[in-house]
């Protein structure tokens, strides 16, 4: 492993990438994401940024990609092996699409909250990426940004007619049959904008039965005036995504990387959203600022998986049945009646019946305003800065799942393991919740110059939430029905000093909550594990999470040269992890963890010269439990219920990144440049006791170039995984036998992997005009 790294440094120094966004620099910028522009009133944990021309001469496919190449902290977790729907972890907390995982970074696009109301997931896929102008990753338990910012935030702004003023056409072709268009047009004429942006994405994938259709439609309309500033912006995604989920680790060696378990697994996405932010200046220092919206996400989700039911006989009967304590209860099936038999509507073998289609459709309605007041004044050589805001945010949320029985082709080495539908569903899985969120906040801020070496930023938020659950199946003992309400107060200071013109130094301390998302609060319950996202239980009631963050960043910046130093710790309580209790990865409950704690280190480093930029980054992480329980785990190698101790690694963070990038101007039309990226190993999911072997370290490097032909066109290709390495990213516990046991009998280890995408090649051209 020595050798890799050490040929992985060389060849990223002599040929690698670009990019001053990887290094985290200290800056005095505003981190509240209602601001069209940053100021100063905040200095809360430190920032990476990334700009719209960077991503572009990257030639990524997504915004995920650049940022586990760049980002210092971020790690990649390839959980359904589809580039858009990635699970993103950035200093041990997550901004995923599943909903099976506990979400701990908040997400905005233009100031409106991104993450989805029932889950707080985060849908990538729904991020035009050539329309983003400008991408910031904060750190800490910020409370500027609201509910969910244990770990940190991402703000994204896209671009309009005054940052983006030409017409551009991007043709891209690559592996695994993507092709792509995107047409971008922008302009002004003075005091009125406009940007529009249609991309066109469609791919085979790597992975068997894996394919994307991407349909993104992005705009901004823009007005600015002396004292006025307004924008609008509309957004709507009609996207189709295919993501086959993890594979018994020995399967690739008997069918290759490329194969899947079962399938299909499939998800929708019909998105809409309108914003409008406004910016006006009162005079004397005084600014009034203000963000609305309207958002919808309607979410259709189908997984073909095997079956937890089997065959069994009541007499001269037939009919299906679902082990429950050691006995068989027999199923009821939709539109008849409980004592029905499934002998008795189809004539199809109940043998056959081993597997099942799990469907899900969620309507994700949403909507908020928010308002503040912003006032610079200098007293008595002090710079003042106060902000005062407030908002309210509405959610209606309409969830129905079913469970389909399911025929799992499966009998031969050459059957696709796809599972076919019968028409027949189970009773006791069907879902049918509404859900209304409703969401209302307070905040101040204050900040002081106090001369030309000290800084200081107070700033807290009231946070006050009520979720409405209705049970349109059930009602009474064992509905989904109920109340929850939450409130919090989370305050935050820092502290900057500038030591001379070259290093600044921080501290900062900041607090944020997050009240457990409905589909938490509906599968809680240990003895009724629903299956994600197809099923939720009757519920005990979960606590709010609350995390708080200290940090203390060095900074230093002189002829060409930039560095930068963090150290930070992040303890958070009552947080929300998901137990798994059955043979599928989704199928569990949420539960409470008394203590944890994510503490660890940021070095990066910067050289620019005349035509070769250079850096690296690496980050150490030690995310641990730090209280104890019992972690269900029924897969895990040594059985269930597997005792967690103080001190123990919570999975799937590997402690130690490093991450390497330059960039080569060779010619005025030609450069050259890549990425080399290190991650450690890390625990597999449900090895929250850590008694078992890891998922081993990898190292993998990247290229890209770009030639100019002409002021109007440039050509550019990307190279990833250049030496074709074959590594997994994570990895968790199942039952292979469950779908193998006739066609691969050797195939009966219980450890599933993540498998990472092989070497794929990208060309890219881009006219502007």
């Amino acid at each position: 492993m020595k050798y890799l790294v050490a040929v992985g440094v060389l060849f990223s120094v002599d040929a690698l990438a670009n990019e001053i966004a990887s290094l985290e620099t200290i800056s005095v910028v505003g981190q509240n994401p209602l601001f069209s522009e940053h100021t100063t009133t905040s200095i809360i944990g430190s920032i990476q940024s990334i700009t719209g021309e960077e991503i572009r001469e990257s030639n990524v496919t997504s915004l995920s990609q650049h940022m586990k190449n760049r980002l210092s902290s971020v790690h990649i977790n390839d959980v359904q092996n589809n580039p858009f729907q990635p699970d993103v972890q950035y200093r041990g907390f997550t901004a995923s699409p599943l909903l099976g995982l506990p979400q701990g970074l908040s997400v905005y696009l233009n100031g409106v909250r991104f993450n989805e109301p029932f889950g707080d997931t985060v849908n990538w896929d729904l991020i035009p990426l050539a329309a983003l102008d400008h991408v910031a990753l904060y750190s800490g338990s910020n409370p500027s940004f609201g509910q969910n910012t244990l770990g940190g935030a991402l703000s994204m702004r896209v671009k309009n007619g005054f940052e983006y003023a030409q017409n551009a056409v991007d043709l891209q072709v690559g592996s695994f049959g993507q092709k792509q268009l995107t047409l971008q047009s922008g302009g002004n004429q003075g005091r009125w904008g406009y940007y529009v942006l249609f991309n066109r994405l469609n791919e085979d994938g790597w992975r068997d039965f894996s394919t994307s259709d991407l349909t993104q439609f992005l705009s901004t309309i823009t007005y600015r005036g002396e004292t006025h500033h307004v924008e609008m912006l509309f957004s709507a995604n009609d996207n189709e995504l295919t993501g086959n989920g993890a594979i018994p680790q020995q399967l690739p060696s008997v069918e290759g990387n490329a194969a899947i378990y079962t399938y299909p697994d499939k998800t929708k996405n019909d998105y809409q959203m309108v914003a409008l932010n406004t910016e006006s200046i009162l005079g004397d220092g005084l600014k009034f600022q203000s963000n609305s919206y309207y958002r919808r996400n309607d979410i259709d989700t189908t997984n073909g998986d095997d079956s937890d039911f089997e065959e069994c006989e009541f007499g001269n009967r037939v009919t299906l049945c679902e082990e429950e304590d050691d006995d068989l209860e027999k199923v009821s099936f939709v539109g008849y009646s409980p004592d029905t038999f499934f002998s008795e509507i189809s004539t199809l073998d109940a043998d056959l019946i081993d597997g099942t289609l799990n469907q899900s459709a969620t309507q994700n309605e949403s909507y908020g305003l928010a308002m503040q007041l912003l006032y610079n004044k200098k007293i008595a050589k002090i710079e003042h800065e106060w902000v005062l805001g407030g908002g309210i945010d509405r959610a209606d949320i309409d969830f129905a799942s079913d469970t389909e029985f399911g025929i799992l082709r499966n009998s031969t080495p050459e059957d696709d393991r796809s599972v076919s539908a019968t028409g027949f569903f189970d009773s006791d899985s069907q879902v049918r919740l509404g859900v209304k969120t409703y969401g209302h906040y307070l905040y101040a801020g204050y900040s002081a110059r106090l001369d030309e070496r000290w800084l200081l930023s107070v700033s807290g938020r009231y946070n006050d939430s009520k979720i409405d659950m209705h049970d349109r199946i059930d009602v009474g003992e064992g509905s989904l029905n109920g109340e929850h309400h939450f409130n919090r107060f989370n305050p935050a200071i820092g502290l900057q000093y500038t030591i001379n013109s070259q290093w600044t130094a921080s501290l900062s301390y900041s607090e944020s909550s997050r009240m457990p998302s409905p589909a938490e609060l509906s599968c809680a319950d240990e003895d009724d594990p629903c299956k994600l996202p197809n099923g939720f239980v009757a519920d005990p009631p979960l606590n709010k999470v609350v995390a708080k963050t200290i940090e203390v960043t060095l900074g230093y910046e002189a002829n060409g040269n930039a560095i930068s130093a963090a150290l930070y710790r992040t303890k958070s309580t009552d947080d929300i992890i998901f137990q798994q209790a059955g043979v599928t990865q989704s199928q569990g409950y949420f539960i409470n963890v008394d203590e944890t704690n994510r503490q660890g280190a940021e070095l990066s480093f910067l050289r620019s010269a005349e035509s070769i930029t250079y850096g690296a980054n690496y980050s150490y992480l030690n995310a641990t439990f730090e209280s104890p329980f019992v972690s269900f785990s029924p897969n895990n190698p040594f059985g269930g219920d597997r005792q967690v101790e103080v001190g123990d690694n919570i999975p799937g963070q590997p402690k130690h990144q490093v991450k390497v990038h330059s960039n080569w101007d060779i010619t005025d039309a030609v450069s050259l440049g890549g990425e080399w990226i290190f991650s450690s190993s890390s625990y597999y999911r449900g090895d929250e006791a850590n008694e078992h072997k890891k998922v081993p370290s990898y190292a993998v490097a990247n290229m890209y170039v770009n030639y100019q032909f002409n002021q109007a066109t440039t050509l550019s290709a990307r190279v990833d995984n250049i030496l074709d390495r074959q590594y997994h990213t994570f990895g968790t516990y199942g039952e292979p036998d469950e779908v193998l046991g006739e066609v691969h009998p050797e195939i009966d280890e219980p450890y599933f992997i993540g498998p990472a995408a092989p070497r794929s090649v990208s060309v890219n051209m881009h006219i502007a005009f």
